[in-house]
């Protein structure tokens, strides 16, 4: 019995071992292309219908294995995925490996009309679908984001939401410009997005998601499936006529996007007057202002593209690149080149003791802008840990030339500045569990500048009189930062608290040399050089916590600050120590189901820049050789208290905020000593200023169903005072202004739409003596923008009117398009109705001015754009 009990238990397990099996293998759609994702499933027979017995999917790799229990002798290997056909094979069930070369694709689905909604929310994310908002008209991306409510973007690119400044713009989920995006705005075609996400309180770091507030918002493009893994870009070449000269245009944009990489890459060249800076030119780092200044001719009321000629030439490059779902490395270079010129010339009539003056000038800007920048960016982001490593290079060369021409005399400025600037930054974030972990970074940063200005001035009654004065300034700058950060160590009472320090040294050298003869004196030159070192050391610590109870979301830093501050030349030999509490709180909390209350107050200390010494001993822009020096190191204490009151009803579509800044600052001026002709007198101006500034404003967007229509309003209320003490005796300023915009789009029929922009502003600064009137000041600009299409045809005309006191002007730009199944040819017409100059008349009760701005030249220009 025993012997028989034996053999049935061996027997059974033999029959175990032979059930049991294992299929594995890989799953490719092309030698060397894996499969991600396929379903894989092992069916048996049975008299009704087959039965699932193991199923999986694959790896990144292509790579499955399904092990399998069952008696049967024969199995059925089935693959399925929406790129391949539908695989079957009869195999039998025995352990063995199968590899499987699929073939290419698609699934046909049954037809199923869905109806998506125009805006959907979920958490902090609004997904846009543009197949409502988007136009037939819309030649660029910027417009068709305008036509989002609670979207705006400005004349230099920069993308808004509800007020405040999106951090990242994404393509797909990938930030491939680092900033700038307006390429992207420009170049990407709209009819290649279906969809925009606005995400508020975005965290991009995975390892700190949970555990870390951010009032950063995003913005990311879901691209149409014809736009992903495939070549998309566009060739534009034309040309024109403007004022006897040719006008020529050439541009080339094109990249590619996938789940594995992103690459887009640019090439312009252009001579009708499109500003390339604002586009190409934004600096990835500023580590410090340009020193020498230059009198630039300023209005308010025209754009550099109406009184500059300008032409300019650019390139750029930029790619990302996803080692894993963790890891990715992205770049960009980009470098141009561009040269512009306007001419202005005004008179200014003031009162001094009830007698006349008059000043008048003629101003001619001519300027070149180079700039170059690159970087290098490798990221890990898994969920415990991060790892970044940036390395960005900028290299600036700007020179503008400023002839500059009185009753007396004519005024030559020519400043050249060059900079050249590296910047490392590193960070590592390692959390041992979900409780535990440090954040560390470190920044390096390195700037090489230079800048040169010489004046030169002719007398009108003399041309053998004649001045000279150049002044030349480098700078040298260093920077080191170290941060180290505890994550998540302390629980009290609902709050987050984790505990911080950091240390930052930097060491600036500037050195500057003056030459300058005499007033109209070429015999007696004197050469002044001056070597200042400006060092400063921080060190401290703090804390960062984080709370989401009860509703509130509350949020800061609170770190305690020991500076150092110790500046060395030839007239400056000063150290000054400080230690400083600088809180920064942010409180949100929701009130109703769409409204939600923000409140914050944060604290900084500005020491004195090294600039500022510098600016204290050179003169700029004279012709006297002078000295100055800051006897003491001051430092302004800001202070920033902010309310804000958010709505957002995302399935009504109406969007909008009401926001109350209010700044205090408080700053003693510098006490300055004048060296003059190598003998020391004592300028004793002691200074000191309180400022108050209270900023109440909102605006509110709604987008109605109904003829697709768009309806934006921003209203805004300032009130700027400041009280200057000069030698004991405090004299008051005042300023209050008030600024009102309509922004409305209204589609009556599909081929058609109309937009309106029309802003208010007005500013009254009270008099302070008796006997005089308020000066005011009153700008009202209505822009408009009419699109029609018929069939092949379209045509955009903008046109802009502008008051400014007892100014006005009008301008208006025409362009027709004709669009075929591969190309669109253009047709545009600038400044069609505008004069060849614009007289501006400023009046008040001190004084009265006129301006005389030349605008550039009516133009024309034929050019055809080549879809790739």
């Amino acid at each position: 019995m025993k012997h028989l009990q034996m053999i049935t238990l061996l027997l059974l397990i033999a029959y175990q071992s032979m059930a049991q099996s294992s299929i594995k293998g890989k799953v490719q759609v092309a030698k060397g292309h894996p499969l991600t994702n396929a379903i894989v499933i092992v069916k048996v027979k049975s008299n009704q219908h087959d039965i699932i017995i193991g199923n999986t999917l694959t790896d990144d790799e292509g790579n499955y294995e399904i092990n399998i229990n069952n008696s049967a002798t024969s199995l059925t290997l089935c693959v399925s995925h929406p790129n391949i056909k539908p695989f079957t094979k009869q195999i039998k069930n025995v352990s063995q490996t199968i590899d499987i070369l699929a073939e290419e694709g698609t699934i046909k689905l049954k037809e199923v009309i869905v109806k998506p909604k125009a805006i959907n929310a979920i958490g902090d994310t609004l997904t846009y679908n543009l197949d409502y908002f988007k136009e037939k008209n819309d030649h660029k991306l910027r417009e068709t984001l305008e036509h989002l409510p609670g979207i705006s973007v400005t004349n230099s690119g920069k993308v808004t939401y509800n007020g405040r400044e999106i951090t990242e713009f994404q393509i797909e989920g990938g930030d491939l410009f680092e900033g700038k995006y307006p390429i992207a705005l420009d170049r990407i075609d709209p009819k290649d997005v279906i969809a925009v996400d606005i995400m508020q309180h975005h965290q991009p770091i995975r390892a700190l998601k949970g555990s870390r507030i951010t009032d950063d918002v995003a913005l990311n493009l879901k691209l149409s499936p014809n736009a992903k893994n495939t070549i998309i870009g566009s060739t534009t070449i034309g040309g024109g006529y403007r004022n006897g000269d040719g006008l020529y245009t050439a541009q080339i944009d094109g990249g590619m996007f996938n789940a594995k990489q992103q690459v887009y890459a640019t090439a312009t060249i252009d001579n009708i007057d499109n500003d390339l800076t604002d586009t190409y030119g934004a600096p990835l780092v500023n580590l410090h202002d340009h020193i020498l200044s230059s009198s630039m001719p300023q209005t308010s009321m025209l754009s550099n593209e109406d009184e500059a000629t300008t032409s300019g030439r650019a390139i750029s490059l930029n790619g990302l690149y996803n080692l894993s779902s963790t890891s990715k490395w992205s770049y960009a270079l980009s470098a141009m080149e561009e040269h512009s010129d306007k001419d202005e010339s005004n008179t200014t009539t003031y009162y001094l003791d009830n007698e006349e003056k008059k000043h008048e000038r003629a101003l001619h800007l001519d300027e070149r802008y180079r700039n170059a920048d690159f970087f290098l960016k490798c990221e890990e982001n898994k969920r415990r840990n991060y790892f970044l490593n940036k390395l960005t290079g900028e290299w600036i060369n700007d020179k503008p030339d400023v002839n500059c021409s009185t009753p007396s005399a004519l005024l030559n400025e020519d400043i050249l500045q060059r900079d050249y600037t590296l910047n490392n930054q590193f960070r590592l974030i390692r959390r041992w569990n979900d409780v535990n972990g440090l954040d560390t970074r470190i920044n390096l940063q390195f700037t090489n500048s230079h800048e040169y200005l010489l004046l030169t001035q002719h007398s009108k009654g003399n041309e053998r009189e004649w001045s000279e004065n150049s002044q030349k300034v480098r700078q040298h700058f260093y920077l080191a930062e170290f941060r180290q950060e505890m994550l998540s160590t302390i629980k009290l009472y609902g709050f987050t608290i984790d505990p911080y320090w950091f240390a930052m040294s930097d060491w600036n050298r500037l050195i500057t040399s003056l030459s300058s003869p005499d007033l109209f004196l070429t015999t007696d030159s004197i050469i002044t050089e001056d070597d200042l070192r400006y060092n400063r050391v921080n060190i401290g610590g703090g804390v960062t916590f984080m709370s989401d109870v009860n509703g509130f979301r509350i949020c800061g830093y609170i770190p305690l600050v020991y500076s150092h501050i110790s500046v060395h030349s030839i007239y400056d030999d000063r150290h000054k120590s400080n230690l400083y509490v600088l809180p920064n709180v942010s409180i949100e909390h929701p009130l109703l189901s769409f409204f939600s209350m923000q409140v914050g107050w944060s604290r900084e200390m500005q020491d004195n820049k090294p600039e500022d010494f510098l600016r204290s001993y050179i003169l700029c822009n004279s012709y006297e050789l002078a000295q100055h020096r800051i006897s003491e190191i001051t430092t302004t204490d800001y202070q920033h208290f902010t309310a804000k009151l958010k709505y957002a009803n995302a399935f009504n579509m109406l969007i909008g905020n009401l926001q109350l800044l209010y700044d205090w600052f408080e700053c003693p001026m510098m006490v300055n000593e004048q060296v003059e002709d190598n003998q020391v007198t004592l300028d004793v101006t002691s200074q000191s200023y309180l400022t108050h500034s209270l900023n109440v404003g909102g605006e509110l967007s709604k987008s109605f169903y109904w003829k697709k229509a768009l309806l934006g309003l921003k209203a805004y209320y300032t009130r700027y005072s400041t009280a200057q003490m000069f030698n004991g005796t405090y004299t008051p300023f005042v300023l209050y202004g008030q600024s009102l915009s309509l922004n409305c789009g209204l589609s009556p029929f599909k081929e058609l739409r109309t937009e309106l922009n029309a802003s208010f502003n007005r500013s009254r600064t009270p008099s302070q003596e008796p006997g005089l009137s308020d000066i005011v000041v009153k700008r009202v600009m209505v822009k408009g923008k009419i699109t029609a299409s018929a069939k092949y045809w379209s045509l955009s005309c903008n046109t802009l009117y502008t008051q400014q006191d007892c100014a006005h002007a009008f301008l208006a730009n025409v362009k027709v398009y004709y669009t075929t199944k591969n190309s669109e040819w253009s047709f545009c017409v600038r400044n069609l109705l505008n004069a060849r100059q614009i007289n501006i008349n400023s009046v008040s009760a001190q004084q009265e001015q006129q301006a005389i701005f030349c605008l550039v030249a009516r133009s024309a220009i034929l050019s055809v754009k080549f879809k790739l």
